[in-house]
Protein backbone atom coordinates (compact mmCIF):
# COMPACT_ATOMS: atom_id res chain seq x y z
CA UNK A 1 0.00 0.00 0.00
CA UNK A 2 1.09 3.47 -1.08
CA UNK A 3 2.04 5.65 1.88
CA UNK A 4 -0.18 8.62 3.01
CA UNK A 5 0.89 12.04 3.78
CA UNK A 6 -1.98 13.14 6.60
CA UNK A 7 -3.38 16.35 5.48
CA UNK A 8 -6.49 16.05 7.84
CA UNK A 9 -6.48 14.58 11.22
CA UNK A 10 -8.74 14.64 13.77
CA UNK A 11 -7.29 14.83 17.39
CA UNK A 12 -9.06 16.16 20.87
CA UNK A 13 -7.38 19.26 22.05
CA UNK A 14 -5.70 17.30 24.74
CA UNK A 15 -3.98 15.66 22.54
CA UNK A 16 -5.88 11.80 22.93
CA UNK A 17 -7.96 10.24 20.17
CA UNK A 18 -5.68 11.15 16.84
CA UNK A 19 -7.32 9.99 13.42
CA UNK A 20 -6.27 10.55 10.21
CA UNK A 21 -9.04 11.94 8.10
CA UNK A 22 -6.90 12.18 4.85
CA UNK A 23 -3.92 11.47 3.58
CA UNK A 24 -2.31 11.99 -0.14
CA UNK A 25 -0.22 10.54 -2.17
CA UNK A 26 3.33 11.90 -3.65
CA UNK A 27 1.66 13.43 -6.81
CA UNK A 28 -1.58 14.93 -4.81
CA UNK A 29 0.94 16.50 -2.17
CA UNK A 30 2.26 18.06 -5.07
CA UNK A 31 -0.60 20.35 -5.73
CA UNK A 32 -1.74 20.62 -1.86
CA UNK A 33 2.08 22.14 -1.83
CA UNK A 34 0.99 25.18 -3.82
CA UNK A 35 -2.33 25.96 -1.66
CA UNK A 36 -2.30 28.12 1.25
CA UNK A 37 -2.44 25.64 3.63
CA UNK A 38 1.08 24.54 2.46
CA UNK A 39 2.61 28.02 2.75
CA UNK A 40 3.85 30.33 5.58
CA UNK A 41 1.28 33.48 6.33
CA UNK A 42 3.39 35.60 4.22
CA UNK A 43 4.94 33.28 1.59
CA UNK A 44 3.40 34.19 -2.24
CA UNK A 45 1.73 30.82 -3.69
CA UNK A 46 -0.84 30.57 -6.95
CA UNK A 47 -4.24 31.73 -6.42
CA UNK A 48 -5.40 28.92 -9.11
CA UNK A 49 -4.35 25.20 -8.92
CA UNK A 50 -4.87 22.89 -11.84
CA UNK A 51 -4.30 19.20 -11.56
CA UNK A 52 -4.94 16.16 -13.44
CA UNK A 53 -4.82 15.30 -17.18
CA UNK A 54 -5.28 11.29 -17.31
CA UNK A 55 -8.11 9.57 -15.99
CA UNK A 56 -7.42 7.62 -12.31
CA UNK A 57 -4.55 10.50 -11.08
CA UNK A 58 -6.98 10.55 -7.43
CA UNK A 59 -8.72 14.20 -8.56
CA UNK A 60 -12.17 13.81 -6.37
CA UNK A 61 -9.92 12.25 -3.02
CA UNK A 62 -8.01 15.63 -3.44
CA UNK A 63 -10.81 17.69 -3.77
CA UNK A 64 -12.13 16.17 -0.51
CA UNK A 65 -8.78 16.53 1.58
CA UNK A 66 -8.27 20.13 0.38
CA UNK A 67 -11.84 21.20 1.21
CA UNK A 68 -11.47 19.71 4.48
CA UNK A 69 -7.93 20.79 5.07
CA UNK A 70 -8.94 24.56 4.54
CA UNK A 71 -12.31 24.24 6.71
CA UNK A 72 -10.07 22.98 9.76
CA UNK A 73 -7.63 25.59 9.02
CA UNK A 74 -9.47 28.54 9.00
CA UNK A 75 -12.09 28.83 11.75
CA UNK A 76 -15.24 30.18 9.96
CA UNK A 77 -14.42 29.99 6.49
CA UNK A 78 -16.61 28.79 3.73
CA UNK A 79 -15.80 26.83 0.60
CA UNK A 80 -17.55 25.01 -1.88
CA UNK A 81 -16.78 22.00 -4.06
CA UNK A 82 -18.39 21.85 -7.44
CA UNK A 83 -19.99 19.07 -9.96
CA UNK A 84 -22.10 19.62 -12.83
CA UNK A 85 -25.28 18.16 -11.75
CA UNK A 86 -26.60 17.72 -8.37
CA UNK A 87 -26.52 14.37 -9.12
CA UNK A 88 -23.30 14.30 -9.43
CA UNK A 89 -21.90 16.58 -6.53
CA UNK A 90 -23.99 13.97 -4.55
CA UNK A 91 -22.47 10.42 -5.94
CA UNK A 92 -18.77 11.77 -6.41
CA UNK A 93 -18.76 13.77 -3.28
CA UNK A 94 -21.21 13.46 -0.72
CA UNK A 95 -21.76 10.09 0.31
CA UNK A 96 -18.00 9.74 -0.19
CA UNK A 97 -17.34 12.57 2.15
CA UNK A 98 -20.11 11.58 4.72
CA UNK A 99 -17.78 7.96 4.51
CA UNK A 100 -14.46 9.47 5.21
CA UNK A 101 -15.69 11.95 7.89
CA UNK A 102 -16.52 10.97 11.21
CA UNK A 103 -19.37 13.32 12.21
CA UNK A 104 -18.77 12.65 15.81
CA UNK A 105 -15.54 12.87 17.26
CA UNK A 106 -13.22 9.23 17.49
CA UNK A 107 -14.33 8.23 21.25
CA UNK A 108 -17.82 9.06 21.08
CA UNK A 109 -18.35 9.86 24.89
CA UNK A 110 -18.45 13.52 24.74
CA UNK A 111 -21.19 13.49 22.08
CA UNK A 112 -19.31 16.46 20.52
CA UNK A 113 -19.83 16.62 16.66
CA UNK A 114 -17.50 17.30 14.06
CA UNK A 115 -19.88 18.60 12.01
CA UNK A 116 -23.55 18.82 10.95
CA UNK A 117 -24.92 18.30 7.28
CA UNK A 118 -27.93 20.61 6.31
CA UNK A 119 -29.60 18.41 2.93
CA UNK A 120 -31.92 21.23 2.06
CA UNK A 121 -28.64 23.83 1.16
CA UNK A 122 -26.17 21.15 0.57
CA UNK A 123 -23.78 22.34 3.54
CA UNK A 124 -21.53 20.27 6.22
CA UNK A 125 -20.85 22.70 9.16
CA UNK A 126 -18.04 21.66 10.86
CA UNK A 127 -17.37 22.27 15.07
CA UNK A 128 -15.28 25.34 14.11
CA UNK A 129 -17.85 27.29 12.09
CA UNK A 130 -16.58 26.42 8.67
CA UNK A 131 -18.93 25.74 6.30
CA UNK A 132 -18.25 23.06 3.16
CA UNK A 133 -21.13 23.70 0.48
CA UNK A 134 -21.51 20.54 -2.48
CA UNK A 135 -22.43 22.82 -5.10
CA UNK A 136 -23.89 22.20 -8.90
CA UNK A 137 -23.12 23.92 -11.84
CA UNK A 138 -24.48 23.56 -15.33
CA UNK A 139 -25.76 26.84 -16.56
CA UNK A 140 -26.50 30.28 -16.13
CA UNK A 141 -29.36 29.62 -13.87
CA UNK A 142 -27.20 27.88 -11.03
CA UNK A 143 -25.41 31.25 -10.38
CA UNK A 144 -28.35 32.57 -8.55
CA UNK A 145 -27.47 29.97 -6.20
CA UNK A 146 -24.14 31.33 -5.24
CA UNK A 147 -24.93 35.04 -6.04
CA UNK A 148 -24.87 35.44 -2.02
CA UNK A 149 -22.20 33.35 -0.63
CA UNK A 150 -18.81 34.62 -0.31
CA UNK A 151 -16.19 31.48 -0.33
CA UNK A 152 -12.72 31.68 1.14
CA UNK A 153 -12.22 28.55 -1.38
CA UNK A 154 -13.40 27.17 -4.34
CA UNK A 155 -13.22 23.31 -6.00
CA UNK A 156 -14.51 22.86 -9.79
CA UNK A 157 -13.69 19.13 -10.16
CA UNK A 158 -13.71 18.34 -13.60
CA UNK A 159 -13.01 21.55 -14.58
CA UNK A 160 -13.38 21.13 -17.92
CA UNK A 161 -16.91 20.46 -17.53
CA UNK A 162 -17.92 24.42 -17.17
CA UNK A 163 -17.63 26.90 -19.23
CA UNK A 164 -15.21 29.85 -19.13
CA UNK A 165 -17.87 32.67 -18.00
CA UNK A 166 -19.61 30.66 -15.33
CA UNK A 167 -16.01 29.84 -13.81
CA UNK A 168 -14.77 33.50 -14.23
CA UNK A 169 -17.80 34.95 -12.79
CA UNK A 170 -17.77 33.17 -9.59
CA UNK A 171 -13.79 33.51 -9.43
CA UNK A 172 -14.02 37.11 -9.93
CA UNK A 173 -16.96 37.59 -7.72
CA UNK A 174 -17.62 35.20 -4.45
CA UNK A 175 -13.98 34.39 -4.05
CA UNK A 176 -12.36 36.10 -1.03
CA UNK A 177 -11.55 35.85 2.59
CA UNK A 178 -13.93 36.38 5.20
CA UNK A 179 -11.85 35.39 8.40
CA UNK A 180 -8.55 36.40 9.61
CA UNK A 181 -5.86 34.42 8.27
CA UNK A 182 -7.75 32.79 5.05
CA UNK A 183 -5.72 33.27 1.70
CA UNK A 184 -8.50 32.59 -1.16
CA UNK A 185 -7.18 29.98 -3.95
CA UNK A 186 -9.49 28.02 -6.88
CA UNK A 187 -8.42 23.77 -7.33
CA UNK A 188 -8.99 22.79 -10.74
CA UNK A 189 -8.89 18.71 -10.69
CA UNK A 190 -9.35 18.22 -14.33
CA UNK A 191 -9.54 15.79 -17.24
CA UNK A 192 -8.79 17.12 -21.08
CA UNK A 193 -11.89 17.47 -23.05
CA UNK A 194 -15.17 19.08 -23.00
CA UNK A 195 -16.45 22.51 -23.28
CA UNK A 196 -13.69 23.94 -21.25
CA UNK A 197 -10.95 22.37 -22.54
CA UNK A 198 -9.36 25.44 -24.39
CA UNK A 199 -9.87 28.31 -21.84
CA UNK A 200 -8.03 25.17 -19.12
CA UNK A 201 -5.56 24.12 -21.70
CA UNK A 202 -4.77 28.26 -22.24
CA UNK A 203 -4.07 28.81 -18.73
CA UNK A 204 -2.58 25.75 -17.10
CA UNK A 205 -0.92 24.30 -20.01
CA UNK A 206 -0.28 27.04 -23.07
CA UNK A 207 0.06 29.44 -20.06
CA UNK A 208 -1.25 32.06 -22.40
CA UNK A 209 -2.34 35.00 -19.94
CA UNK A 210 -4.77 38.06 -20.69
CA UNK A 211 -4.22 41.22 -19.54
CA UNK A 212 -7.89 41.76 -19.64
CA UNK A 213 -8.39 39.81 -17.04
CA UNK A 214 -6.02 40.72 -15.16
CA UNK A 215 -3.94 37.02 -15.48
CA UNK A 216 -0.45 36.94 -14.33
CA UNK A 217 2.00 33.35 -14.53
CA UNK A 218 2.63 34.04 -10.95
CA UNK A 219 -1.16 33.31 -10.10
CA UNK A 220 -1.38 29.74 -11.67
CA UNK A 221 0.39 26.26 -10.89
CA UNK A 222 -0.20 23.14 -12.07
CA UNK A 223 0.67 19.43 -11.50
CA UNK A 224 0.10 16.94 -14.21
CA UNK A 225 -1.19 13.48 -13.21
CA UNK A 226 -1.47 10.59 -14.82
CA UNK A 227 -2.85 6.91 -13.98
CA UNK A 228 0.59 5.55 -12.27
CA UNK A 229 0.98 8.58 -10.28
CA UNK A 230 -2.24 7.16 -8.55
CA UNK A 231 -0.38 3.94 -6.70
CA UNK A 232 -3.19 2.44 -4.84
CA UNK A 233 -5.29 2.74 -8.07
CA UNK A 234 -2.83 0.66 -9.97
CA UNK A 235 -2.23 -2.21 -6.55
CA UNK A 236 -5.52 -1.91 -6.63
CA UNK A 237 -6.86 -2.36 -10.23
CA UNK A 238 -3.81 -3.14 -12.54
CA UNK A 239 -5.76 -3.44 -15.79
CA UNK A 240 -7.24 0.00 -15.71
CA UNK A 241 -4.60 1.02 -18.06
CA UNK A 242 -5.24 -1.21 -20.42
CA UNK A 243 -8.98 -0.49 -20.47
CA UNK A 244 -8.42 3.17 -21.28
CA UNK A 245 -6.10 1.94 -24.24
CA UNK A 246 -9.45 0.54 -25.41
CA UNK A 247 -10.85 4.56 -25.93
CA UNK A 248 -11.01 5.73 -29.20
CA UNK A 249 -8.71 8.71 -30.02
CA UNK A 250 -8.73 11.97 -28.31
CA UNK A 251 -10.01 10.06 -25.32
CA UNK A 252 -7.26 7.13 -25.18
CA UNK A 253 -4.80 10.27 -25.67
CA UNK A 254 -7.27 12.52 -23.29
CA UNK A 255 -7.64 9.91 -20.58
CA UNK A 256 -4.55 7.46 -20.59
CA UNK A 257 -2.05 9.91 -21.07
CA UNK A 258 -3.37 13.01 -19.92
CA UNK A 259 -2.53 15.00 -23.73
CA UNK A 260 -3.79 18.52 -23.57
CA UNK A 261 -2.53 18.55 -27.42
CA UNK A 262 -4.47 15.73 -28.84
CA UNK A 263 -7.55 15.99 -30.43
CA UNK A 264 -9.39 19.10 -31.79
CA UNK A 265 -7.38 22.47 -32.85
CA UNK A 266 -8.64 25.83 -32.46
CA UNK A 267 -10.43 27.49 -35.69
CA UNK A 268 -9.42 30.96 -34.51
CA UNK A 269 -6.09 31.12 -32.79
CA UNK A 270 -5.83 35.43 -33.29
CA UNK A 271 -8.77 35.82 -30.70
CA UNK A 272 -7.51 37.76 -27.96
CA UNK A 273 -9.56 39.80 -25.34
CA UNK A 274 -7.12 42.53 -25.13
CA UNK A 275 -7.68 43.35 -28.88
CA UNK A 276 -10.99 42.42 -29.86
CA UNK A 277 -13.12 43.23 -26.13
CA UNK A 278 -12.78 47.57 -26.45
CA UNK A 279 -15.33 49.41 -23.15
CA UNK A 280 -18.59 50.26 -24.35
CA UNK A 281 -19.11 53.84 -26.20
CA UNK A 282 -21.92 55.96 -27.74
CA UNK A 283 -22.32 54.95 -31.22
CA UNK A 284 -22.04 57.98 -33.35
CA UNK A 285 -25.33 58.40 -35.37
CA UNK A 286 -24.27 58.46 -39.21
CA UNK A 287 -22.69 55.10 -38.23
CA UNK A 288 -24.46 52.23 -39.91
CA UNK A 289 -26.22 50.24 -37.92
CA UNK A 290 -27.48 46.05 -39.74
CA UNK A 291 -28.42 42.88 -37.44
CA UNK A 292 -27.48 39.70 -37.89
CA UNK A 293 -29.37 36.54 -36.60
CA UNK A 294 -29.29 32.63 -36.51
CA UNK A 295 -32.43 30.56 -35.71
CA UNK A 296 -32.96 28.47 -32.61
CA UNK A 297 -35.75 27.56 -30.07
CA UNK A 298 -34.95 24.72 -28.44
CA UNK A 299 -31.24 24.95 -28.65
CA UNK A 300 -29.82 28.88 -28.11
CA UNK A 301 -30.80 31.26 -31.03
CA UNK A 302 -28.29 34.24 -31.63
CA UNK A 303 -28.95 38.04 -32.21
CA UNK A 304 -26.13 40.15 -33.01
CA UNK A 305 -26.15 44.21 -33.56
CA UNK A 306 -23.72 45.84 -35.81
CA UNK A 307 -22.25 49.37 -36.62
CA UNK A 308 -19.73 49.81 -39.10
CA UNK A 309 -17.69 53.08 -39.32
CA UNK A 310 -16.12 55.26 -42.21
CA UNK A 311 -13.52 53.06 -42.47
CA UNK A 312 -15.83 49.73 -42.88
CA UNK A 313 -14.62 48.74 -39.26
CA UNK A 314 -17.28 46.39 -37.79
CA UNK A 315 -18.32 46.81 -34.07
CA UNK A 316 -20.56 43.88 -32.60
CA UNK A 317 -22.50 46.41 -30.23
CA UNK A 318 -24.36 42.78 -28.35
CA UNK A 319 -24.96 39.77 -28.47
CA UNK A 320 -28.21 38.39 -27.43
CA UNK A 321 -28.88 34.48 -27.19
CA UNK A 322 -31.64 32.61 -25.02
CA UNK A 323 -34.10 29.64 -25.79
CA UNK A 324 -37.57 28.99 -25.90
CA UNK A 325 -38.26 32.21 -27.28
CA UNK A 326 -40.90 32.91 -30.39
CA UNK A 327 -40.08 35.80 -32.48
CA UNK A 328 -42.45 38.80 -31.01
CA UNK A 329 -40.56 38.18 -27.58
CA UNK A 330 -36.93 37.99 -29.49
CA UNK A 331 -37.93 41.41 -31.32
CA UNK A 332 -38.62 42.80 -28.40
CA UNK A 333 -35.71 41.44 -26.43
CA UNK A 334 -33.41 43.15 -29.59
CA UNK A 335 -35.28 46.37 -29.61
CA UNK A 336 -35.17 47.01 -25.60
CA UNK A 337 -31.22 46.35 -25.61
CA UNK A 338 -31.40 48.82 -28.55
CA UNK A 339 -33.07 51.63 -26.43
CA UNK A 340 -30.62 50.60 -23.60
CA UNK A 341 -27.53 51.87 -25.94
CA UNK A 342 -29.45 54.62 -27.34
CA UNK A 343 -29.51 52.99 -30.19
CA UNK A 344 -32.87 54.01 -32.38
CA UNK A 345 -33.80 50.31 -33.49
CA UNK A 346 -35.13 51.22 -36.92
CA UNK A 347 -31.77 52.65 -37.70
CA UNK A 348 -30.98 48.10 -38.08
CA UNK A 349 -32.03 48.34 -41.78
CA UNK A 350 -31.13 44.40 -42.75
CA UNK A 351 -31.10 41.87 -40.74
CA UNK A 352 -28.96 38.92 -42.06
CA UNK A 353 -30.59 35.48 -41.20
CA UNK A 354 -29.51 31.64 -42.02
CA UNK A 355 -31.95 30.61 -44.96
CA UNK A 356 -33.89 28.12 -42.68
CA UNK A 357 -35.54 31.71 -41.68
CA UNK A 358 -37.35 30.98 -45.12
CA UNK A 359 -38.37 27.51 -44.92
CA UNK A 360 -42.24 26.77 -45.61
CA UNK A 361 -43.39 24.13 -42.54
CA UNK A 362 -46.94 23.10 -44.63
CA UNK A 363 -49.40 21.17 -42.32
CA UNK A 364 -52.82 20.09 -43.22
CA UNK A 365 -52.07 21.89 -47.02
CA UNK A 366 -51.81 25.07 -45.24
CA UNK A 367 -48.81 27.29 -45.70
CA UNK A 368 -47.65 28.50 -42.15
CA UNK A 369 -45.06 31.64 -42.11
CA UNK A 370 -41.52 32.01 -42.00
CA UNK A 371 -39.80 33.44 -39.66
CA UNK A 372 -39.03 36.10 -41.91
CA UNK A 373 -42.59 36.98 -42.25
CA UNK A 374 -43.31 36.86 -38.71
CA UNK A 375 -39.97 39.14 -37.86
CA UNK A 376 -41.32 41.50 -40.61
CA UNK A 377 -44.44 42.23 -38.86
CA UNK A 378 -42.08 43.16 -35.82
CA UNK A 379 -40.67 45.46 -38.07
CA UNK A 380 -37.25 43.55 -39.09
CA UNK A 381 -36.02 43.02 -42.96
CA UNK A 382 -34.39 39.84 -43.06
CA UNK A 383 -31.84 39.09 -45.98
CA UNK A 384 -30.78 35.72 -46.85
CA UNK A 385 -27.09 35.63 -45.45
CA UNK A 386 -23.97 34.11 -46.82
CA UNK A 387 -24.02 30.75 -45.09
CA UNK A 388 -21.07 29.14 -47.02
CA UNK A 389 -19.16 27.36 -43.88
CA UNK A 390 -15.31 27.39 -45.33
CA UNK A 391 -15.56 30.68 -47.07
CA UNK A 392 -17.14 32.27 -44.26
CA UNK A 393 -14.54 31.00 -41.51
CA UNK A 394 -11.42 32.52 -43.85
CA UNK A 395 -13.18 35.46 -44.11
CA UNK A 396 -14.03 35.87 -40.30
CA UNK A 397 -10.39 35.02 -39.58
CA UNK A 398 -9.49 38.09 -41.78
CA UNK A 399 -12.12 40.13 -39.73
CA UNK A 400 -10.34 39.04 -36.52
CA UNK A 401 -6.61 38.89 -37.15
CA UNK A 402 -4.13 41.43 -36.61
CA UNK A 403 -0.16 41.85 -37.34
CA UNK A 404 1.14 43.97 -34.30
CA UNK A 405 0.45 45.70 -31.41
CA UNK A 406 -0.57 48.65 -33.34
CA UNK A 407 -3.06 47.22 -35.76
CA UNK A 408 -6.28 46.85 -34.95
CA UNK A 409 -8.79 44.22 -35.98
CA UNK A 410 -11.41 45.15 -38.72
CA UNK A 411 -14.19 42.94 -36.16
CA UNK A 412 -14.02 44.13 -32.27
CA UNK A 413 -16.82 43.77 -29.61
CA UNK A 414 -17.95 45.80 -26.84
CA UNK A 415 -17.12 44.92 -23.40
CA UNK A 416 -21.12 43.94 -22.64
CA UNK A 417 -21.90 40.31 -21.30
CA UNK A 418 -23.30 38.92 -24.05
CA UNK A 419 -20.33 39.95 -26.33
CA UNK A 420 -18.47 37.98 -23.97
CA UNK A 421 -19.97 34.91 -24.01
CA UNK A 422 -20.15 34.90 -27.61
CA UNK A 423 -16.65 35.66 -27.90
CA UNK A 424 -15.73 32.48 -25.30
CA UNK A 425 -17.43 30.31 -27.62
CA UNK A 426 -15.39 31.64 -30.85
CA UNK A 427 -11.67 31.58 -29.30
CA UNK A 428 -13.15 28.26 -28.06
CA UNK A 429 -14.27 26.54 -31.93
CA UNK A 430 -12.53 23.73 -32.71
CA UNK A 431 -11.98 22.68 -36.01
CA UNK A 432 -13.24 20.08 -37.88
CA UNK A 433 -10.59 16.99 -37.85
CA UNK A 434 -11.82 15.51 -40.53
CA UNK A 435 -11.43 18.82 -42.47
CA UNK A 436 -9.39 21.30 -40.89
CA UNK A 437 -10.60 24.09 -42.97
CA UNK A 438 -13.78 24.38 -41.35
CA UNK A 439 -14.70 24.65 -37.75
CA UNK A 440 -16.50 21.81 -36.20
CA UNK A 441 -20.36 21.68 -36.63
CA UNK A 442 -21.66 21.76 -32.96
CA UNK A 443 -24.98 21.47 -31.02
CA UNK A 444 -25.26 22.82 -27.84
CA UNK A 445 -26.38 20.54 -24.95
CA UNK A 446 -29.59 19.30 -23.04
CA UNK A 447 -29.30 22.64 -20.95
CA UNK A 448 -28.26 25.31 -23.52
CA UNK A 449 -24.46 25.50 -23.14
CA UNK A 450 -21.72 25.35 -25.94
CA UNK A 451 -22.96 25.02 -29.69
CA UNK A 452 -22.09 27.14 -32.39
CA UNK A 453 -25.04 29.58 -33.03
CA UNK A 454 -23.06 32.49 -31.95
CA UNK A 455 -20.20 31.60 -34.11
CA UNK A 456 -22.32 31.40 -37.20
CA UNK A 457 -24.41 34.62 -36.57
CA UNK A 458 -21.16 36.25 -36.55
CA UNK A 459 -19.67 34.49 -39.31
CA UNK A 460 -22.99 35.57 -41.24
CA UNK A 461 -22.88 39.22 -40.13
CA UNK A 462 -19.07 39.42 -41.75
CA UNK A 463 -20.05 37.91 -44.32
CA UNK A 464 -22.11 40.37 -45.30
CA UNK A 465 -20.09 43.20 -46.78
CA UNK A 466 -22.03 45.74 -45.27
CA UNK A 467 -21.15 49.49 -46.57
CA UNK A 468 -18.61 51.56 -44.97
CA UNK A 469 -20.73 54.38 -43.14
CA UNK A 470 -20.77 58.03 -45.09
CA UNK A 471 -19.13 60.88 -43.62
CA UNK A 472 -21.02 63.08 -41.63
CA UNK A 473 -19.18 66.27 -42.23
CA UNK A 474 -18.65 65.34 -46.47
CA UNK A 475 -22.52 64.55 -46.33
CA UNK A 476 -23.42 67.90 -46.15
CA UNK A 477 -23.89 70.24 -48.96
CA UNK A 478 -20.17 71.04 -48.79
CA UNK A 479 -18.32 71.91 -51.83
CA UNK A 480 -15.40 69.27 -52.87
CA UNK A 481 -13.17 71.78 -52.57
CA UNK A 482 -14.19 73.91 -48.99
CA UNK A 483 -12.21 74.51 -45.99
CA UNK A 484 -14.22 72.01 -44.51
CA UNK A 485 -14.18 69.07 -46.84
CA UNK A 486 -10.41 69.63 -47.39
CA UNK A 487 -9.61 69.20 -43.26
CA UNK A 488 -12.04 66.38 -43.10
CA UNK A 489 -10.18 64.52 -45.86
CA UNK A 490 -6.63 65.50 -44.58
CA UNK A 491 -7.95 64.43 -40.96
CA UNK A 492 -9.39 60.90 -42.33
CA UNK A 493 -5.20 60.19 -43.87
CA UNK A 494 -4.40 60.78 -40.39
CA UNK A 495 -6.50 59.24 -38.21
CA UNK A 496 -6.40 56.00 -36.43
CA UNK A 497 -8.24 52.71 -37.83
CA UNK A 498 -9.99 53.19 -34.26
CA UNK A 499 -12.12 55.99 -33.02
CA UNK A 500 -10.42 57.95 -30.35
CA UNK A 501 -12.81 56.03 -27.68
CA UNK A 502 -10.51 52.68 -27.82
CA UNK A 503 -6.95 54.74 -27.91
CA UNK A 504 -4.41 53.99 -25.03
CA UNK A 505 -5.68 57.91 -23.88
CA UNK A 506 -9.12 55.94 -22.51
CA UNK A 507 -9.75 55.97 -19.08
CA UNK A 508 -12.51 53.75 -18.17
CA UNK A 509 -13.36 52.97 -14.78
CA UNK A 510 -13.99 48.81 -15.32
CA UNK A 511 -10.03 49.24 -16.77
CA UNK A 512 -8.93 51.35 -14.29
CA UNK A 513 -6.25 53.64 -15.29
CA UNK A 514 -4.77 55.18 -18.30
CA UNK A 515 -3.04 52.48 -20.08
Amino acid sequence: MADLEPVVVLQKPDGSHRQVIYGLQPKQMEAFNHTPLAKLPDEPYARHIGYGGAAGGGKSHLARAVGVAACMRWPGCTGIIFRSTKAEVKANHLVKFKFEVPDKWPDRKTGDTVFSYNGEDMCAEFFNQSRLYFGFLKDQDDLKRYQGIEFDFMIFEEATHYTWDLVRWLTGNRLRATVPGARPFVLYPSNPGNVGHHWYKRLFITKRYYSKYRESPEMYAFVQAKVPDNLILMERDPGYVDELSTLPEPFRSWLRDGDWNAGLGLALTMCDPDKHLVPSFDVPEHWRIYGSFDWGYAHPYSWGIYAVNEDGRHFKLDTISYRHQRPPEIAQMVKARCDAMGIDWRRMRHVYAGHDCWHDHRARQENVPTLAEEFLREGFVFVQANISRIAGLNNLRRFLDWDNDDDAPWLVFMDTEGNRRCFEQLESMPSDPDNPEDALKQDADEFGNGGDDMYDETRYAVASRAVPSGNRTLERDTGAWSQEALEVEYENSRKSKLPKAFTREVVHPEFGAQV
